[in-house]
């Protein structure tokens, strides 16, 4: 029986294969990418992570995407967690959050050299069921035959349509701060 990780996975190499006719388009996955985020004002810090993030990366054109449960976030208070699915982020109707693009000038040959290099992806980033075009900067390294990214950005909590009550808009960044890792290894 597929769990929700497997079915994410299953539905990002779909998406990538439908974005290239090459079948031996040579693609990268992982399963357990990790995803934190944090607001900060001067009322309170709130941080939480993940590593359940599941991407896939075709490395013959720089297709890209990823997916993480909603639920997988974990703060270090449990009110402020179950405050976040229920209040904020609506995890039962909006289970993912999702994003699928190409990273821009992708040229797998010349970045296999072992350095860090500076990248765009653009394309889909939908939260709360809210999809808002997105340009994501970050690095990339081949080390050891595997792919090293990393990002951070910034998500405007307005754009995605979640709403803030009047009660805790002075304890909420307007927009929130979030970092991704991975590392991908050949599929």
């Amino acid at each position: 029986m597929l769990n929700k990780t497997h079915f994410a996975a299953i539905a990002l190499a779909a998406f990538l294969w439908s974005q290239t006719s090459n079948a031996s388009a040579q693609q990268f996955m992982a399963r357990n990418g990790e995803v934190s985020f944090s607001s900060s004002t001067p009322v309170e810090d709130i941080a939480a992570s993940s590593k359940q993030m599941s991407c896939i990366l075709d490395a013959s054109t720089g297709a890209f995407a990823f997916q993480i449960p909603i639920r997988s976030f974990h703060f270090e208070k449990a009110l402020m967690e179950e405050h976040f699915n229920e209040n904020y982020m609506e995890s039962a109707q909006f289970p993912n959050g999702i994003f699928k693009g190409n990273f821009v000038n992708w040229n797998a040959t010349n970045l296999k050299d072992g350095k860090p290099h500076s990248l765009e992806a653009r394309g889909e980033l939908t939260i709360h069921g809210v999809t808002v075009q997105r340009t994501i900067t970050g690095t990339i390294t081949w080390k050891d035959g595997k792919w090293v990214m990393q990002a951070q950005f910034k998500v405007p909590t307005a754009a995605h349509e979640i709403a803030i009550p009047d009660v805790v808009k002075e304890k909420i960044a307007k927009e929130i701060q979030v970092n991704v890792n991975a590392t991908l290894t050949a599929k």
